[in-house]
């Protein structure tokens, strides 16, 4: 058997194991939450980052409650993800050659099944979107170039808008936040190392839980890793001057390209970086580091 193949199906295996252990639903089963309403709108910025504008949604969305767990992406090795064309863009395919396995899967430090993956590329969280989507019998969202098709039934990137509304706001009824939990930094509240926070690595999704959670239950918004989301990156100009509903910005998935990230993560050392509104961080869609990894959304 291929040792991708059985690594992959042993990191399941010993995940499904401890949740039952520990009578907790499957490690591999992903929680969503369904935010906003149609029509909503929110600030994007908090007054001292960010364009400061006001943009609106069209329709409610459901996001992961976690980041993507290893053993959650463990299923999509096993399956036979990096080897499926259809899964892939076509700069995705291209860039992917031999790789098989994301960056850190074999580094202790980040290989727990509760950990969040990491070392994913943005091409193999668009792969995985899609291999969801498939799996559960939805329409893919992802096209060969990347961009995102809103009225697919399938599962995609957050866009930057939905991730920001979901850090800050998350619902009609909700006052904005500049933190995910409140408008206090406490670095209790993220896995960080903000002093006197002395994170090593990621933690366990949702470690911080409830105490760091939005009020609608969602984990990890701040600290543990940078998510990707499905946009080039625009500066804070370029968004003031053209809001619009539904706010999504893509050129395209060419290697060239800046996709934005989101959130912050285990190793940030600057407060600022963990607030909702912070949008100063971007990478090629190639880039594979130990601090990033993703979420995902659904219509």
């Amino acid at each position: 058997m291929n040792r991708y193949l059985l690594n992959a199906l042993v990191l399941i295996y010993v995940a499904c194991r401890a949740s039952a252990q520990a009578g907790v639903q499957s490690a591999t089963e992903i929680s969503f939450v369904e935010l906003g309403a149609a029509g909503d709108s929110f600030i994007m910025g908090d007054g001292s980052l960010g364009p400061n504008v006001a943009l609106s949604l069209s329709n409610n969305f459901s996001i992961s409650r976690f980041p993507i767990t290893n053993a959650q992406f463990a299923r999509f090795i096993a399956d036979g993800g990096y080897a499926e064309r259809s899964y892939w863009t076509a700069n995705g395919w291209a860039w992917k050659g031999k790789i098989a396995q994301p960056a850190f899967w074999k580094d202790a430090k980040f290989n727990e099944p509760d950990q969040p993956v990491v070392g994913v590329s943005w091409y193999e969280a668009v792969a995985y979107c899609n291999w969801l989507s498939l799996q559960e019998a939805l329409t893919p969202a992802y096209d060969g170039f990347g961009r995102a098709d809103f009225g697919a039934s399938g599962y995609r990137l957050p866009t930057e808008m939905e991730w920001e509304y979901a850090a800050a706001k998350g619902a009609a009824d909700q006052a904005e936040r500049i933190y995910p939990w409140g408008d206090v930094w406490d670095s209790k509240n993220a896995v960080c190392r903000v002093a006197p926070a002395k994170a090593a690595s990621t933690a366990a999704v949702g470690s911080r839980s409830p105490q760091g959670d939005t009020p609608q239950g969602l984990a990890d918004m701040s600290g543990n890793v940078w998510q990707w989301c499905g946009d080039n990156a625009q500066g804070d100009e370029e968004i003031a001057g053209s809001p619009g509903p539904d706010r999504y910005c893509f050129r395209s998935d060419s290697p060239a390209e800046q996709m934005v990230l989101r959130g912050g993560s285990w190793v940030n050392t600057f407060q600022n970086g963990f607030r909702s509104a912070f949008r100063s961080f971007s990478d090629p869609p190639v880039n594979r580091h130990k601090v990033s990894g993703f979420r995902i959304v659904r219509r």
